[in-house]
């Protein structure tokens, strides 16, 4: 049996090294991961990126991804964005989600926009994306990309299918507190910390408390989206 697996891990290495690029992302792999081959991060980073050069979509997707997050490999928000960008043009929403994060934070050679990342939000579509379109709407610190009533009426239409989401809630408050309804953002606010005793994997209480310490001496809130941990 060993020389059987042996034998197919030769195998794949001969055909990543003849070009083929299922065979280049799979040796990558088995090298970021340890499987059947000794661990090797900068090599199986190496195979990926080659077959990612060569279209193949799912190692794209696993160079963005490592580059996003930065844990195997350091954190690389220029290179994430370039095939992210390459994965978008695909079709795929998951890229416009996470270039959603790196516009809205910016950082290591991106320079924060909300207008690129509200685009790429709003073309991702899904309900967790439409939530973070209204919090920028509510709370980016360039007015230009600010619409609270924007704000406003998308989370209430989200707030349809997702009732007492402590999240929406809170997008809802910020959309109050922009259009300077201080008294709803208030009631919304205290609405959406209630909503967090349902939800205690949203950790969050303390932004909640300051938020409404903040809704309550009539201040908006201004906030730059953070990249996800």
């Amino acid at each position: 049996m060993a020389s059987q697996t042996q034998s197919r891990v030769v195998h794949i290495q001969l055909k990543a090294a003849q070009g083929d690029a299922d065979a280049q992302f799979l040796l990558g792999l088995m090298y970021l991961s340890g499987r059947f081959v000794e661990t090797n991060i900068p090599e199986g980073f190496m195979w990926v990126e080659q077959a990612a050069n060569q279209q193949h979509l799912k190692a794209q997707q696993t160079i963005a991804d490592l580059t996003f997050e930065g844990k195997l490999v350091p954190r690389n928000l220029l290179k994430a964005e370039r095939w992210y960008l390459a994965m978008s043009e695909q079709g795929d929403k998951w890229a416009n989600f996470r270039l959603g994060f790196i516009y809205a934070a910016g950082g290591d050679g991106i320079e924060r926009n909300c207008g690129k990342a509200l685009t790429q939000f709003g073309t991702a579509g899904d309900d967790v994306s439409l939530g973070n379109v209204a919090w920028i709407l509510a709370t980016c610190p360039e007015s230009e990309y600010r619409d609270g009533s924007k704000a406003v009426s998308l989370s209430l239409k989200l707030l349809e299918a997702n009732q007492g989401d402590p999240t929406i809630l809170d997008n809802l408050a910020a959309g109050y507190a922009e259009l300077g309804d201080f008294t709803q953002a208030v009631s919304i606010q205290k609405k959406a910390i209630d909503a967090l005793k349902l939800y205690p994997e949203v950790a969050k209480s303390d932004e909640f408390l300051q938020r409404l310490q903040q809704y309550e001496n009539n201040q908006a809130y201004r906030e730059v989206i953070p990249l996800l941990d």
